[in-house]
């Protein structure tokens, strides 16, 4: 294997553990440790795009669906990108971006591309379809 796909599958390895200890087993340690300092969101998410405002934003995510699990749909890497299609399901029991606690189920497919830096997690975009959350919450008619 050449250099250029070594350091591919390396990437793909740093959001793989994003998934799987940060996202469903909640370990904000490990999110330290594969999010650089410089990290920066261009997701245009509410909160500060810097590293802490980005962990507080998945922070609150996760306490709003508490029982919710990523599933990451299909993975793309090139060069320091990682592109994954993800599933996030949960149900929403705790007041999340000033919506009150809905007790529905939420099964929602996105996009992330994330760019790596030296093994850490440097940029984040995300591709969200906003309109089928807020349809699946009861909160905009389907």
């Amino acid at each position: 294997m050449d250099e250029t796909a070594t350091q591919t599958e390396r990437n793909k390895t740093v959001i793989r553990r994003f998934v799987e200890e940060v996202q469903n087993q909640r370990r904000w340690d490990v999110y330290d440790e594969l999010t650089d300092p410089d990290f920066f969101n261009l997701s245009g998410l509410p909160g500060k795009a810097d590293r802490e405002g980005s962990k507080q934003y998945l922070q609150s995510l996760i306490g709003a669906f508490p029982d919710c699990r990523f599933t990451v749909d299909d993975m793309i890497a090139e060069g320091d990108q990682v592109v994954t299609n993800k599933t996030i399901s949960g149900t929403h029991t705790v007041e999340f971006a000033g919506i009150p606690p809905t007790g529905k189920d939420l099964t929602l497919q996105y996009i992330d591309v994330m760019r790596i830096r030296d093994g850490r997690i440097i940029e984040h975009w995300l591709v969200l379809d906003q309109l089928s959350f807020l349809q699946q919450l009861g909160i905009i008619p389907s």
